[in-house]
């Protein structure tokens, strides 16, 4: 009897969201009730601190911070507590999404747009 295990081939594929670490900027925004954020969804930021997913490519304020789940972004908000978001810094384009999708090639343009009148950029690598 052999102890060997075996691994399916298996094929991954990543796309980095921070190209560099030292221009982050960050802050913090309350969640919208039952709504899911994946790290890199573009968001817009409104004048209550309260965070929504993009309409579109060309329509968002800051990048989402961190992973949460539709019931933890409810508890979040009854609670008070705020989710992590990036104001400033060097991304990928190919890294960021709407809702959890990531932007399609057409969308890029747009995306890049209203990141430099956001003061963040968006790279293509």
């Amino acid at each position: 009897m052999s102890n060997t295990t075996y691994f399916p081939n298996t094929t991954r594929s990543t796309r980095p969201l921070i190209l560099d670490v030292e221009k982050l900027r960050r802050a913090n925004a309350l969640p919208t009730t039952a709504t899911a954020y994946k790290k890199g969804d573009l968001l817009t930021l409104s004048n209550t601190n309260v965070l929504t997913h993009a309409a579109d490519a060309s329509t968002w304020d800051v990048i989402c911070g961190q992973d949460v789940t539709a019931a933890q972004a409810t508890q979040m908000a009854a609670e008070g507590v705020e989710l992590p978001i990036y104001y400033g810094g060097v991304f990928s384009v190919e890294g960021v999404s709407i809702s959890g999708t990531l932007l399609l090639a057409n969308q890029y343009a747009a995306a890049r747009a209203k990141a430099t009148k956001n003061k963040i950029e968006l790279s293509k690598v």
